[in-house]
């Protein structure tokens, strides 16, 4: 049931482990992102969560999810679809990645991630990326199935990174984007090879996603 469990003989070595660990989720990344599920919108690549072109929405598991794109946005907001209220608002000038902060979102409830490409404050949004929340039932099944999951990587003798990085893969086989990428990003202290990946993979995600598969370039 947990294809991360069994990822690399216990007699490789913690470095060769740690590159075959994040070279699976490169892997996966490009295996079921091989068709274009999200186009650039005015220079800007959404990898987390994924603009999709058909009519299904991008799945999130956690209640604060995180959010990553290729590109130069002045501010990103958080809001509840068919409202025009956000619930949450950051100025996002210095990086490319974000991670909510506010009020857990609700299971089953669809959301949506507003960039803006002016910071007047009574500037409008220029796109919105529509997101949903997994239904709690199946939150709490996935829930189970990370505890177990540690678990049994603790047991290993797993370090931070390692344990990180199953779960990124155990997100990245269901095609949770933003889950799997929220775990890339949430070693506190990143081995050189990590570092690569979270370069590659935002640029992977935007290659696949541009036309006739030129990257998208940042500014």
């Amino acid at each position: 049931a947990f294809s991360a469990f069994s990822i690399t003989p216990e007699t490789t070595s913690a470095k060769t482990a740690k590159i075959t660990y994040w070279q699976r989720l490169k892997e996966i990344f490009r295996r079921k992102k091989r068709k274009p599920i999200s186009r650039p919108i005015a220079q800007i690549c959404f990898v987390a969560p994924e603009n999709r072109l058909d009519q299904n929405l991008a799945l999130v598991h956690n209640t604060k999810p995180f959010f990553l794109w290729n590109g130069n946005i002045k501010k990103i907001a958080v809001g509840v679809t068919g409202s025009q209220e956000y619930l949450e608002k950051k100025v996002v000038t210095e990086t490319q990645r974000i991670n909510y902060k506010g009020d857990p979102l609700a299971p089953g409830n669809t959301y949506k991630m507003l960039i803006f490409l002016i910071s007047n404050n009574n500037a409008s949004p220029t796109k919105f990326v529509p997101f949903k929340l997994m239904e709690a039932p199946e939150r709490n099944q996935i829930a189970a199935d990370l505890n177990r999951l540690e678990k049994l990587q603790k047991s290993k003798g797993a370090d931070l990174e390692k344990i990180a990085s199953a779960k990124a893969e155990y997100f990245a086989e269901k095609g949770l984007w933003s889950d799997a990428l929220q775990q890339a990003y949430s070693v506190p202290n990143p081995s050189p090879e990590l570092l690569q990946v979270r370069k590659e993979l935002p640029l992977l995600s935007c290659e696949s996603s541009s036309p006739k598969g030129k990257r998208s370039r940042r500014r």
